[in-house]
């Protein structure tokens, strides 16, 4: 009876653990083609071959075909891009030119206006750029083509922005947020980005103040797949690394969201960064972030997204985001240590837990 109950217990959790995994990312309906309206990955997928046919760093000869690409593509939207060109010393000390590609749909001089982030200059290092991040940019040229067939009702101008110089320290939005007249205008940014070729995509917020009505809006936006948790933003903040969104919370005080993948991170910035090597389903993740929140955001009151009150969030299968206020931290982990006692002394009074295996299992947390 008791190896039975042990190996039903092992089973349930390597079920348990399988399943909380395969249920973080889409799969990749191929049928999802058929309707112009829906997110396609093998329409994203051509954008994706287009930009990473060749390295397109700044001053590479790719990158100019790269420019004049997204270009068109924007005008296949119905809409009028325009470059800006600047000059700018990056956060790693390179100075560049830049050349910026931006769109706006709308012209309202009403309320804040939702931003579309990505950035279009590959790796400087032998990188074709496909993940990182051509896969962001794609995204950003599907979920709009996909957006706009369904004629939606729009209250908030939607921009965007492909920014230039990126992988040389941020310098494309740093021209943008200081010297672009549509800066003062974005209420919020969706960034998306890469450090791998596969994964999850992790959602991650990035605010000066409280991150209350920032989440409350995610949730409401109704995402299928989220993939994220507070821990993961500090993480973030240990490595050294930035991204363009960065420099919009520094320098702009411009709160966003920012998704991007980091499985098979030893393709990031190598030849291997390539078409063939971004996994269909991360592109697929990608795409459903992007769609719920362009059609709420592009509603949504983008002028009341400030809050003092921090919330903290994870990801629970079956429950999507779960989010409580971060006062309740403490409480929760008083009640959990008590519950932990209790059921030690309640072990110990039916005489299945022993004080010497307790210490032993104590000993190899350490």
């Amino acid at each position: 009876m008791k190896n039975s109950t042990a190996v039903f217990s092992i089973l349930l959790i390597a079920l348990l653990f399988y399943w909380s995994y395969h249920s973080l990312m889409p799969g990749v309906d191929k049928d999802n083609a058929q309707d112009a309206s829906n997110f396609s990955v093998a329409r994203a997928m051509v954008h994706v071959e287009k930009i990473a046919e060749s390295p397109h760093a700044v001053g590479f000869p790719a990158h100019k075909t790269v420019q004049d690409y997204l270009v068109e593509e924007l005008r296949k939207l119905g809409l009028n891009p325009e470059i800006q060109h600047g000059r700018a010393l990056g956060d790693w000390g390179n100075y560049s030119r830049t050349e910026n590609i931006l769109a706006r749909i709308g012209n309202s001089q009403n309320g804040k206006a939702l931003l579309l982030l990505s950035h279009y200059d590959s790796s400087p290092h032998s990188s074709p750029g496909a993940s990182d991040a051509g896969s962001g940019v794609a995204t950003i040229l599907e979920g709009l083509r996909a957006f706009l067939q369904t004629k939606p009702k729009i209250e908030n101008d939607i921009l965007v922005l492909f920014t230039d110089a990126e992988e040389l320290g941020l310098n494309g939005a740093e021209v943008f947020v200081r010297h672009h007249p549509w800066a003062e205008d974005v209420g919020l940014v969706l960034n998306f980005e890469a450090r791998g070729s596969g994964g999850p995509s992790y959602m991650l917020i990035e605010t000066n103040s409280g991150n209350k009505n920032l989440i409350r809006g995610f949730a409401e936006a109704g995402v299928h797949y989220p993939v994220g948790n507070s821990l993961a933003y500090s993480i973030y903040k240990m490595l050294p690394n930035d991204t363009d969104l960065t420099v919009f919370r520094e320098d702009g005080n411009i709160d966003g969201f920012n998704f991007a993948f980091i499985d098979d991170h030893f393709d990031y910035h190598s030849a291997l960064d390539t078409p063939e090597r971004l996994d269909p389903s991360t592109l697929a993740h990608q795409g459903s972030y992007l769609m719920p929140l362009l059609r709420y955001f592009s509603q949504a009151d983008l002028e009341s997204l400030k809050s003092e009150e921090d919330l903290v969030y994870l990801n629970v299968p079956l429950f999507k985001l779960v989010s409580y206020p971060f006062s309740w931290a403490w409480p929760m982990v008083i009640l959990g240590i008590l519950a932990f006692f209790a059921l030690l002394l309640h072990g110990r009074k039916i005489g299945v837990l022993s004080l010497k295996k307790i210490a032993i299992g104590f000993l190899a947390a350490l």
